[in-house]
């Protein structure tokens, strides 16, 4: 590596997801901030555009734990001769309660307004066959 490691707006992290085989990672790496506020990471790895990492800082101090933070995957390159991956990252924002609460999962209202009834499920049940 080089120094520029050590140089301001660079910082020791752990990031950690789903790679492209659908198989979670975890790597430590540094996080490279621009002065213009891009955040850039290189793994050992290559992502999918808009795949969801958590980044957590690692602080010098043991003592000291860092919450992981959300990012989305953004202008990944191609891998280079070091068997390295650049990306860049934008850090994801929780939505507000407010634009929440006029949202439902389903598209049909009756589903929001119908309550669940435990009986109406019980002649549904099956018992389960004991095979021996």
């Amino acid at each position: 590596m080089s120094d520029a490691i050590n140089c301001p707006g660079e910082f020791r992290i752990e990031i950690s997801g789903w790679g492209l085989d659908n198989g979670f990672f975890a790597e430590r790496t540094e996080l490279r901030w621009t002065t213009d506020g891009e955040k850039h990471v290189q793994l050992h790895r290559a992502l999918p555009e808009g795949a969801i990492v958590f980044l957590r800082l690692l602080a010098s101090e043991p003592t000291s734990g860092s919450v992981p933070v959300a990012y989305r995957v953004e202008g990944v390159l191609p891998m280079d001769c070091s068997g390295r991956c650049q990306m860049r990252l934008a850090q994801l924002r929780p939505r507000l309660k407010e634009s929440l609460a006029r949202k439902t999962a389903s598209k049909l209202a009756e589903d929001s307004q119908r309550v669940c009834n435990v009986q109406e499920f019980e002649g549904e049940l099956q018992h389960e066959e004991i095979l021996q």
